[in-house]
């Protein structure tokens, strides 16, 4: 299962269910017999110097801040990208700690359209989110497990401790 995912202006296609990144001629978007294909750059060798998280995939807060990354807020490089710092807590976590969600390191790197309205609605209290949907690709997992790093290590997501004790 492949998944596709605009950041910025870069449009690349990996594994869902692994960190490898899948070669142009077997990502399901390019045409290998195009006339222009011979041009492009394999995602191998154009990310392969990417910083990486321990569980393989790019850790993209690291490639803003070492400047190997640039996004852009349309395809055309004209607008501005808006950094939102605004912090969530989401407290609907049944026995595991609550999940922090931090707006300012999401918005360092994509648009707000690349959530809301599609994935998430903005209004607090009107998206239920839950690990199904997650590990489904929806809601989170729409780029975490597939882009971005992977739910195999709850800490990563619940990271702030509940007033529910440590249950788990």
């Amino acid at each position: 299962m492949f998944k596709v995912l605009m950041i910025g202006c870069l449009m690349i296609s990996v594994s869902s269910f692994a960190a490898e990144l899948t070669t142009l001629k077997n990502d399901g978007i390019h045409d290998a017999n195009g006339a222009g294909f011979s041009k492009l750059q394999e995602p191998k060798e154009a990310l392969g110097d990417f910083p990486k998280r321990t569980d393989g995939t790019i850790n993209w807060v690291k490639a803003l801040d070492q400047k190997l990354i640039s996004p852009r807020s349309n395809k055309v490089g004209d607008g501005k990208m808006t950094s939102v710092n605004l912090d969530l807590i989401l407290k609907n976590t049944g026995s595991m700690p609550y999940v922090l969600f931090s707006h300012k390191v999401h918005t360092s790197i994509l648009t707000c359209a690349n959530c809301h309205i599609d994935i998430f609605l903005p209004k607090q209290g009107s998206n239920f989110i839950n690990m199904n949907n997650i590990m489904a690709g929806e809601q989170c997992g729409v780029c975490h497990g597939a882009v971005a790093f992977g739910i195999q290590d709850c800490a990563e997501c619940h990271n702030v401790p509940s007033d529910k004790g440590d249950l788990r």
